[in-house]
């Protein structure tokens, strides 16, 4: 995992009030909670220059050291954080509202983490047309083994080709959440190209077994 990005907020004491909430917004200030399963949900409100830099630099796989502190300056909370939810304006695509999810160490989150996709397929080179079926893997996870991207190196992919789900390597306290046999990138065969068959052995080899008993026998 990465080193977090450290973000400062306040804690918000006018909850719910859509005129409070508006008169925040004026202030240059977006509204927020951050919870989890040991800490009490927190409303806090996050400078909006701050906070939309940190949404271009970061995914919801990203870990954030979330700092809040009240109006005199003291530190309430101090803790390691996800993105769990954006709300933004539908009409000015605005952030409006964002919500922070405090793990627990050794307690499992769904998070989604991003798919790169890495090298030329060698199906590309022959007429195939990349697919990418999913940009990102709904996983179950222990905050500490938590990835920025899992990397999908598709350099070896041959016409016709896919990798799955059960193709991807994740550590060790990290499942997916769709199924194995799921589609993650395939090589599709556009209409008039050929999928070159690997060519049958001149000889048949028999098996160890039928050998080792043949040679019993002649024994």
């Amino acid at each position: 995992m990465t080193n977090a990005s450290k973000v400062e907020a306040l804690t918000r004491a006018v909850v719910g009030k859509k005129r409070a909430i508006r008169r925040l917004r004026r202030q240059g200030l977006i509204p927020g909670v951050v919870y989890g399963p040991d800490i009490e949900p927190l409303a806090i409100a996050i400078d909006r220059r701050i906070l939309n830099k940190l949404l271009h630099e970061i995914t919801e796989s990203s870990l954030i050291n979330l700092v809040v502190k009240d109006e005199n300056g003291k530190e309430v909370l101090a803790h390691d954080v996800f993105i769990k939810n954006v709300q933004y304006d539908k009409v000015t695509d605005e952030v409006k509202h964002i919500d922070f999810y405090a793990p627990e160490k050794g307690h499992k989150m769904s998070i989604k983490i991003p798919l790169e996709i890495v090298g030329k397929a060698i199906g590309t080179e022959k007429g195939g047309i990349l697919e990418v079926i999913h940009h990102e893997l709904p996983v179950k996870t222990l905050p500490d083994v938590v990835l920025e991207k899992i990397e999908v190196d598709v350099t070896n992919l041959g016409l016709g080709e896919s990798i799955h789900v059960r193709d991807l390597k994740l550590p060790e306290g990290m499942t997916p959440e769709i199924p194995e046999e799921e589609v993650i990138v395939t090589i599709a065969v556009p209409r008039g190209v050929e999928v070159e068959e690997a060519p049958a052995g001149e000889e048949e080899v028999e098996p160890e077994v039928i050998e080792k008993g043949k040679k019993e026998e002649e024994e």
